[in-house]
């Protein structure tokens, strides 16, 4: 009897210890708001990874990134529980909440895409890519109960940078420094530049505060483009950039050369 009544209460304690109050609550700072360039990240795949189809020629999202002070990343949740006071939604329950919302996962798969989805698995490879976004950014949101929000809201953000890439204003030598001068002159806040190994731009990161646009703290994202004298290309893109031209082999591989 007495064996159970101390099982009981460390039972007991060890519950009340993963709930966090709101004096220990870590308050989140800002949002990067990630958008991907298909064929930079189609040219030059992380290892492992390949595209089996041809990426449209625009911007689609990459991510949706809660920071803390001083442009800290939020941990995921299994590793830092002061992020949120709410229970998040499992990573296997909002798989089977997209499984059954028909009209947000056709958005996702159009405008927030796994790049590297097998086209055999097109369906499984996207919500595993959703779920690990959803584990590592979405459960330390503001939204952690409520995951149609966390997708939705960069979704509806997206029609915001339409005109993004004729804003961008490539032309035949851009530099790193043209590029943001462009943009401040079409009003956009400062970005974060991510460029690839070969100086393609890969992402560009724009960040939200209380849902309001501001300049973000590092605009350098990558070891490349990260001076303002830098060369920076938009593959198949506007002005002179790199004409891509894409082969593909029967069993759905690709061979890409730059022409």
């Amino acid at each position: 009897m007495q064996k159970t009544q101390i099982l009981v209460v460390a039972v007991v304690l060890a519950g009340v210890s993963l709930v966090v109050s709101d004096e220990d609550l870590k308050p989140l700072d800002f949002y990067k708001y990630s958008l991907q360039w298909g064929p930079s990240a189609c040219l030059y795949p992380p290892p492992g990874k390949k595209c089996e189809g041809r990426p449209e020629v625009r911007f689609t999202i990459h991510g949706l990134w809660p920071q803390y002070n001083k442009d800290t990343p939020v941990p995921p949740y299994c590793d830092d529980l002061t992020c949120t006071n709410t229970k998040p939604t499992s990573g296997n329950e909002v798989v089977e909440m997209l499984k059954k919302s028909t009209s947000q996962k056709e958005l996702l798969i159009s405008d927030w895409p796994n790049l590297y989805a097998r086209q055999a698995r097109k369906e499984e490879d996207n919500l595993e890519f959703w779920k690990y976004e959803w584990k590592q950014h979405g459960m330390c949101s503001d939204y952690p109960n409520k995951p149609s929000d966390y997708f939705s809201v960069p979704l509806k953000l997206l029609k915001r940078f339409e005109n993004l890439k004729q804003d961008l204003g490539f032309e035949r030598r851009s530099k790193v420094g043209d590029i943001l001068k462009n943009l401040q002159r079409k009003d956009y806040k400062r970005p974060q530049i991510v460029c690839n190994s070969k100086n393609q731009l890969l992402e560009i990161r724009f960040c939200y505060k209380e849902k309001k646009p501001f300049d973000c703290p590092n605009w350098v994202g990558s070891k490349t483009c990260n001076t303002p004298t830098a060369d920076i290309f938009l593959p198949d893109g506007a002005g002179w950039t790199d004409a891509v031209n894409y082969n593909f082999s029967h069993d759905g591989g690709n061979y890409i050369k730059l022409v």
